[in-house]
């Protein structure tokens, strides 16, 4: 058995080992390493250094000897002997000696032993049958990608069901919300048909607009006279005979109508032809209904007595309650009734024949016509001509 089983046994337990008059090994922890080349993983273990200035025996190595071959102290003590001689002489004849498992002594010219570890047992018991272990290099790449990549979570069905609610309850909600816009602009505007309003005063328009049929009658009665007098006659007596049951249910719409018939009643064209057989037609509308402004035109046959029918015929409603089935020229609009009658004054003033449209059920806003008819293609002619001489922008509006 060579001496540096011995040395390598007793390096395993202790720090420090002294070879007498020669040097000491000393034996440090050291921790785990990556090679950067080889890219290998060394477990713990314990680096062996030389100090060649610690030579006095301690007796360890003597004693370990002695007790591994059964010999007495001064024999192992001898065997010691011989070994440090051994090295000494390889140092002197080649420069160089060897402790076999532990490490090559080196002559250096000036500074005595160089000592170089050999040695490929782990002398760490902590570390015993741990290998070396070969890594695969990673990449800074796979790294950052890896670091990036964020885990897949697990989404429950409950989860997904409850945010696929949430998303149609506020699709349905920004629908129903774009479309309540829409009604109510379009509602304001009175460009909706009268089918689909929500208007709970329905009844009573239903009622004021029933004479509205008989108007468009009765001008065109006096807008169309012939020169037959028992066809204008017959013409005549259908529309007060329709008048009389409206006047006995509201006296406010029959006047309304006494008003409104009595401005063609002074047509020239008219008084010619019915100056002959004017006697027999105002004796049935007099008896009937005396607010009924018809009568008063037709009693009269002379042009004498012209001038005092006219006087209220020129009384011209200038404010519009109710739908009367015509079609008017809008010309501004205004959200309050002050500044629509003060355009009305304006427009009055220019000679225009301008009404006052009230809001209705569904409306908040002030309309000032400047003209009414029957039909719509005469009140596009009419805006057309107002356009020409118009800064603003006209439309007709059915009410």
């Amino acid at each position: 058995m060579q001496l540096s089983d011995h040395i390598r046994t007793l390096l395993q337990h202790h720090d420090c080992v002294i070879i007498p008059d020669f040097g000491g090994l000393i034996a440090d922890y050291a921790p785990a390493q990556i090679h950067p080349v080889r890219h290998t993983l060394a477990p713990p273990t314990k680096r062996v250094a030389f100090n060649q200035s610690l030579t006095r025996n301690d007796g360890l190595l003597v004693d370990a000897l002695s007790r591994a071959l059964g010999v007495s102290a001064g024999h192992a003590r001898q065997l010691v002997q011989d070994a440090v001689a051994r090295l000494r002489t390889d140092l002197e004849n080649q420069q160089r000696a060897e402790l076999p498992g532990i490490g090559v002594f080196r002559q250096a010219a000036g500074r005595g032993l160089d000592f170089e570890y050999t040695g490929s047992q782990n002398l760490l018991p902590a570390s015993y049958g741990l290998p070396e272990l070969v890594s695969r290099p990673v990449r800074a790449t796979d790294a950052l990608l890896a670091r990036e990549r964020q885990p897949a979570v697990p989404q429950l069905a409950a989860g997904r069901r409850a945010r696929r609610l949430w998303q149609s309850a506020a699709v349905a909600v920004v629908v129903g919300l774009a479309l309540s816009a829409q009604y109510l602009y379009i509602l304001n505007l009175d460009f909706l048909p009268d089918a689909l309003r929500f208007n709970s005063g329905a009844p009573a328009q239903s009622e004021v607009s029933a004479p509205a049929s008989v108007r468009p009658m009765r001008q065109q009665a006096t807008l169309s006279p012939r020169p037959d007098n028992t066809e204008w006659s017959t013409v005549a007596e259908a529309p007060v005979e329709a008048a009389t049951p409206v006047a006995a249910e509201d006296p406010a719409t029959a006047a309304t109508w006494g008003t409104e018939v009595a401005t063609p009643a002074p047509a020239p064209t008219v008084a010619a032809p019915a100056a002959k057989k004017a006697a027999p037609v105002p004796a049935a509308p007099a008896k009937k209904s005396t607010p009924v402004a018809v009568a008063k035109p037709a009693v009269v046959a002379t042009t004498k007595a012209v001038a005092p029918t006219v006087a209220p015929a020129a009384k011209v409603e200038t404010t519009i309650k109710s739908r009367t089935g015509r079609f008017y020229v809008i010309a501004d609009v205004f959200n309050s009734l002050p500044k629509a009658q003060q355009r009305l004054t304006q427009l009055s003033k220019q000679g225009q024949d301008a009404q006052i449209i009230l809001p209705s059920a569904t409306s908040r806003y002030y309309r000032v016509s400047v003209g009414n008819f029957t039909d719509k293609p005469t009140a596009t002619a009419h805006l057309a001509q107002l356009k020409k001489y118009s800064s603003s922008s006209p439309w007709v509006l059915p009410y």
